[in-house]
């Protein structure tokens, strides 16, 4: 292959000079002349500019007036003009507080945006939680109560509560008074699980019927509640916490009424008991991963004595329930009948905690009694009146935990 040759500067210099000179030997009339003479050139018409029209750009100018937008939000937010977005009035409380040493800021970001969510119709039935989270006596007046045991993110049953107007009730069921079954088979169906951040599981596969304080769950063929022992274990805490307050056990049969065979379990002869020692759990709290907390047995761990299910709530048990004792919190517990009466050990300033955390301690701690038909006394606390809680006496025993707001006007 033949090489191309190397130019250098000088070889080029050379070339050039070589090159033929070109002259125009014109003059400017003569050129001036041969213009006028051209289409180029027209001496009798003005020449016009050239206008280029371009067209407009319209992202620019949106993404302009999005930006004002979001500085003018920024500023009002800085200035006390920023628009009103519903909190859970829990999180309300806290994020009012001084909270550096308390519960993370993200847990708190994250239940307000869910609530925040919530309130522009994600979930048009779920209203927010209120401060306190426990049912008591009082608040049934006008309303009947409905428990039900939701599915969290660990496939575990988490106890839940609902108020549901009593005249809804009767127009629904033709009776004030319905019986658990009947509440739950009208009701459960309604409930939107996902849209409370559960997993869907309600209503139970296969049939209930009453047989006096008993009840008799006929299981389909592909009811898959023994997939596994996690899925065995929630579907005996979905019963506890939907029936526990109403009947005593849950004899299972299949669907010819006749005994049953559950994988990890064999042939199943005796009934699931939804009250006594086995249920007498302790509480600790149990966050989703949308951010809500909630109270809840460990594991369904039981206990024989009131007394060691309280200090036992002191301890860390593993990484899906924690304690809800508020942190350098210890007490003391003495049992007197029915009522159990918990002393700190040094005096107990509530205002220095989160308000979130320290009621989810107080109620964790009524809850845990009342597990055991017990009310609570609390000595050494710093208020005597806190939370519309008094602690002068001992404080009304809780008869459910977790109560979520739910709209039932709209059942049909």
């Amino acid at each position: 292959m033949k090489k191309k040759p190397f130019w250098d500067e000088d070889q080029i210099e050379q070339l050039l000079e070589k090159a033929p000179k070109i002259k125009d030997e014109r003059s400017k009339d003569e050129v001036l002349q041969r213009l006028k003479e051209s289409i180029v050139f027209d001496s009798h018409t003005e020449q016009q500019p050239v206008i280029v029209k371009k067209k407009m750009s319209w992202k620019p100018l949106i993404a302009s007036i999005a930006s004002l937008f979001v500085l003018v939000f920024i500023a009002s937010t800085f200035m006390g003009n920023a628009p009103e977005i519903a909190l859970p009035l829990d999180t309300e409380d806290a994020q009012l507080e001084d909270t550096s040493s308390h519960e993370p800021a993200t847990t708190r970001m994250m239940e307000s945006h869910s609530m925040e969510m919530e309130n522009n119709d994600l979930s048009p039935k779920m209203m927010a939680m209120p401060n306190h989270t426990v049912v008591n006596e009082q608040q049934l007046e006008g309303f009947t109560l409905f428990t039900i045991g939701l599915v969290g993110d660990d496939a575990e049953s988490v106890p839940v509560s609902f108020l549901i107007p009593t005249e809804i009730v009767e127009r629904q069921l033709g009776t004030k008074t319905p019986t658990k079954l009947q509440l739950y088979q009208e009701f459960a169906p309604f409930i939107e699980e996902q849209s409370l951040g559960f997993k869907e599981y309600h209503p139970f596969k296969g049939n209930f019927t009453e047989k006096g304080d008993n009840l008799v769950h006929q299981l389909p063929a592909d009811h898959m509640y023994d997939a596994g022992s996690a899925a065995l274990s929630n579907y005996k805490g979905a019963l506890i916490d939907t029936f526990g307050e109403s009947y005593d056990q849950v004899l299972l049969t299949n669907e010819e009424g006749t005994q049953i065979t559950l994988s990890h379990m064999g042939e199943v002869s005796e009934p699931i008991e939804l009250t006594g020692k086995k249920t007498n759990y302790n509480y600790f709290s149990y966050q989703m991963r949308d951010g809500s907390t909630y109270l809840s047995p460990n594991f369904r761990m039981s206990f024989s004595d009131v007394k060691d299910a309280l200090l036992n709530m002191t301890t860390e048990a593993n990484d899906i329930y924690h304690t809800a004792i508020l942190p350098d919190v210890s007490f003391q517990v003495k049992v007197k009948r029915k009522t159990v009466t918990v002393t700190f050990d040094e005096l107990l300033d509530l205002d220095k905690y989160d308000s979130v955390q320290a009621m989810r301690m107080i109620e964790g701690i009524l809850l845990t009694a009342a597990s055991f038909n017990k009310e609570v006394k609390f000595e050494q606390i710093k208020q005597q009146d806190w939370g519309g809680l008094n602690f002068l006496k001992p404080l009304p025993k809780p008869v459910a935990p977790n109560l979520i707001v739910y709209d039932f006007s709209t059942i049909e």
